[in-house]
């Protein structure tokens, strides 16, 4: 997982994104707020302020509630609850535990008793917007324009296309084509990079068996997992989405009890809105933009490694 964006960075966009951290804003919630996003790989980051300490934030709609590595946790003083023990795709056991930001702020908008995991996986001064941000601030990646836009209005939403979501396990479960063939259950996960995960019994649903990526040799983990990775296939978000190759590792159990987990991070897709109150994701796609065709990771031989550094237990 990467660490958090260097302080220069980080004063920037504390200067572009609006009032100064710690003031609450008088913005009424449904008014849009634009502020300045970065590209991490794929993965849109903002800053936000826990306890009044700016850190960058992975929009992260695979994570269903808020996290924060334990570097964070000491630094802003959150206090460790019951602990919650995690497994990871590498088999290896986390011991999380529950607690609770009492405030919470975004370009000067307040959010108070959030709840949150302190993660033991996570590294260095690492933060993952999840659910409980999603739930009350609609948002609108731009990926092009490195912004993103909090609060967006109704009609701006409704010009995408718009994908309906099963929230009730707090992330955007739907529907997508794999290789031609729809396959359901699956977690829209935009805090992944570099591809996702299948189970195998869905994986039996496609026209023929996934390709293998040439060249690729297996990590000893993967077998001792249950895993095969190197898997290429052909993705569609939703019906009449632009099609993009996505690097796959194939599960003998069903990734965080679905049927797969996929990126949402694909060149194709411009613009990303996380809609939960509609219980939707909205999506602009086209052809790819030469800025985002250069943040794509290739589709090598580390792709288990990829998810399991971009896919933190939850």
């Amino acid at each position: 997982m990467k660490s958090t964006l260097t302080t220069a960075f980080l004063t920037v966009l504390l200067a572009v994104a609006g009032p100064a951290f710690g003031q609450a804003s008088s913005t009424p919630a449904h008014a849009p707020i634009v502020i300045a996003s970065r590209l991490d790989v794929t993965r849109a980051t903002i800053v936000v302020a826990i306890e009044g300490r700016p850190y960058a934030c992975v929009l992260d709609t695979g994570t269903s509630t808020m996290l924060v590595s334990q570097s964070v946790a000491a630094a802003t003083g959150l206090s460790a609850a019951a602990p919650v023990d995690e497994v990871a795709p590498d088999g290896v056991h986390y011991a999380d535990r529950h607690t609770q930001l009492a405030r919470l702020d975004v370009a000067g908008y307040a959010m108070r008793d959030v709840p949150a995991l302190i993660s033991s996986k996570l590294s260095g001064n690492t933060v993952l917007c999840g659910y409980d941000f999603f739930a009350r601030i609609p948002t609108l990646i731009d990926r092009d324009r490195q912004v993103v836009t909090l609060f967006p209005t109704t009609a701006t939403l409704d010009r995408m296309r718009c994908v309906p979501v099963d929230l009730s396990a707090h992330v955007p479960v739907a529907s997508l084509q794999l290789d031609g063939a729809w396959i359901d259950d699956v977690v829209l996960d935009s805090g992944m990079v570099g591809g996702g995960a299948i189970w195998n019994g869905a994986a039996q649903q496609l026209g023929r068996p996934l390709a293998t990526a040439a060249g690729y040799r297996p990590d000893p983990r993967e077998l001792q997992n249950g895993l095969a990775c190197g898997r290429t296939a052909i993705v569609g978000l939703f019906a009449g989405a632009p099609l993009d190759v996505v690097s796959l590792c194939t599960s003998a159990q069903r990734p965080d009890g679905y049927n797969g987990v996929i990126q949402t991070n694909f060149p194709t897709v411009h613009q990303l809105a996380i809609d939960y109150p509609n219980r939707r994701l909205c999506f602009t796609a086209g052809p790819p933009s030469p800025a985002l065709l250069t943040t794509s990771p290739s589709l090598d031989r580390d792709a288990w490694s990829r998810f399991d550094r971009a896919h933190p237990p939850r």
